[in-house]
Parts: C-alpha cells; structure tokens; sequence
C-alpha cells in the first residue's frame, strides 16, 4: 500500500531551523517517513514560498544556508501547485495522512 503524506508549513519550517522547539520531532518524523518506501510526501507551493520567507526573515540563517535548505525540500518532497484544476483535482483525491503539529488545525474527517 503506497502512502501519500501532506506536511503542513510548520513541520517544513521546523525540519529546517534547528533553534525551533519542535525540529528534532519533526526532522526524525520526515526522516523516518522517507526511508520508508511506500510513502511520498508532498507540500503545496504556498508552503514553499512562506518557508523561504521565514528562513530568510525570522531565523539566523544566511542567504546561502537558507538556499540549502530550500533545495533539501525541493529534492525530498513533491510540490503541488495550488490552481484552481488542482484544488478539484485534489478535493476528489483522498490524503492517507496529514502531518502538523497546529494545535489549532481542525480535521474535516479527511479520509
């Protein structure tokens, strides 16, 4: 059975800025997501725009460190474009899982 995982921004951001609270969590989830291998994980292009923007903004991080981790996330998740065909396209497709760790996210029954 082959796994398809949505993560949420914050696990993304997490992942890269090691001086967050959640990072090591999040970093050992993904990693242990990827190593195995029925599962794909994907991010939308908003989550890659606002990772870029908080990295570049909000960490310590310098130009070329936050380069680096823009292109891990680029080679370790699938990112789906946000258009109005792909969010029908997406609303007859079902997530196995989604990965956040918003205390605020309301589930909608996703599967």
């Amino acid at each position: 059975m082959h796994n398809n995982i949505y993560v949420d921004t914050n696990i993304v951001v997490d992942m890269c800025d090691i001086k967050r609270a959640f990072h090591e969590n999040s970093f050992e989830m993904i990693t242990n997501y990827l190593e195995q291998d029925n599962c794909e994980l994907f991010i939308n292009s908003d989550t890659f725009a606002n990772l870029f923007y908080i990295l570049s903004n909000r960490s310590t991080l310098n130009t070329e460190e936050v380069l680096e981790k823009m292109q891990f996330v680029n080679e370790i998740f699938t990112l789906v474009p946000i258009e109005a065909e792909d969010v029908s396209m997406a609303l007859g497709l079902c997530a196995d899982a989604i990965v956040t760790n918003d205390k605020g996210f309301v589930s909608l029954d996703i599967c």
